[in-house]
């Protein structure tokens, strides 16, 4: 008899607990007005931003995410049971989404961020211009004549990219004496360029600051993108893309390396696209705080390794003085630039863009 009345009263109580659940389920779904003009006015300007973005401006990954983003906060609103917390709740998100995609955009490179420019549309006299951020003095040079005899001549000037293009041939180049030593030796540094080579060749050399006991930028064989620089750690660093045929000959290609002492990371794109980096891990020799300091004075050097002089005195293993093993280029250069600081990818992007016409 007992257990007969535990069980009724056990029944009871479930049935009273089932009734009372109804009961608070029915109060949960009762749905409440929600006001929807805070979210209604961000989504309309949101959208209207996200449809105007550009991939001239930004990635197209920041623009997907963007507006993936803005379709969740629509399809949320759809439900007709969203309450007046979770819609507040999706403007704080959509406030933070903007800022996010606002961030993402590729950023101008400041203008004191340039140490060095040369469009080779600048203003030519006596063989010799002043080049754009410091005002260096870059001086047209010969091909050394212990090299090539009388078969050298000085760079020419020939359509280019954007404007004219400097042409390099026979060992022509351009020097500058009356740089900073110190604005090239700090621990970031970038260097773009567009190049047009004229044939493959390992010694193609787009600038060089002490060859390679300071830092160096040419093309190497199979036309990559190659670049040295040994430290003031004594860390010695040869890298180049990985990307056979990166610059093809006869063509114009926009090449960017940059080179970051605080994250050790040297960094290589082509067409404003990243196609290599290295680390500390992958190159051992990026330690120190920037480039070494050699101790003789020599030209910051575009198109060429280095002097004859510097070549003849030094390089004793060097006995080639034939044109064809005089490390130079050949073929034009345009837009070359050197900044003081470690261009971002979004940076690159843009200025890859903003040249590219």
């Amino acid at each position: 008899m007992k257990k007969q009345i535990f069980k009724n009263a056990f029944i009871a109580f479930v049935i009273l607990a089932l009734f009372a659940n109804v009961f608070t389920s029915c109060k949960t779904e009762e749905v409440l007005p929600v006001d929807k003009t805070v979210i209604t006015a961000l989504l309309s300007e949101y959208q209207a931003i996200a449809n105007a973005a550009s991939t001239l401006d930004y990635s197209q990954a920041a623009i997907t995410s963007f507006k993936a983003t803005l379709a969740t906060a629509v399809t949320a609103l759809e439900n007709k049971k969203i309450t007046q917390v979770a819609v507040d709740n999706l403007v704080v998100q959509l406030k933070e989404a903007k800022i996010l995609f606002f961030a993402a955009a590729y950023q101008a490179i400041p203008a004191n961020a340039l140490l060095m420019g040369m469009s080779f549309d600048e203003t030519v006299t006596a063989n010799q211009f002043t080049t754009a951020g410091k005002p260096w003095t870059a001086n047209l040079m010969k091909g050394p004549s212990e090299v090539f005899g009388t078969a050298t001549n000085f760079p020419s000037f020939v359509p280019g990219k954007v404007g004219n293009a400097i042409y390099l041939s026979n060992g022509s180049n351009l020097q500058i004496n009356n740089y900073v030593a110190a604005d090239l030796l700090g621990k970031q540094l970038s260097f773009a360029v567009w190049v047009k080579p004229d044939s493959t060749r390992a010694g193609n050399y787009i600038i060089s600051y002490n060859y390679w006991n300071s830092w160096k930028f040419q093309l190497q064989s199979e036309n990559k993108p190659f670049f040295t620089v040994h430290t003031n750690a004594d860390g010695w660093v040869d890298a180049d893309n990985e990307a056979v045929n990166s610059a093809p000959n006869k063509a114009w290609t926009h090449l960017v390396v940059t080179l970051n002492m605080d994250t050790k990371k040297l960094t290589f794109y082509v067409n404003g696209a990243l196609t290599k980096e290295w680390t500390a891990t992958t190159k051992t020799g990026l330690t120190g705080t920037g480039a070494f300091a050699y101790p003789k004075t020599l030209p910051l050097i575009i198109g060429a390794a280095t002097t004859y002089a510097e070549a003849n005195a030094e390089w004793g293993w060097w006995t080639n003085r034939n044109p064809q093993g005089w490390d130079s280029f050949i073929g034009a250069l345009d837009e070359l630039k050197i900044y003081n600081t470690s261009l971002s990818a979004g940076q690159v992007n843009k200025l890859y863009r903003d040249e590219n016409k």
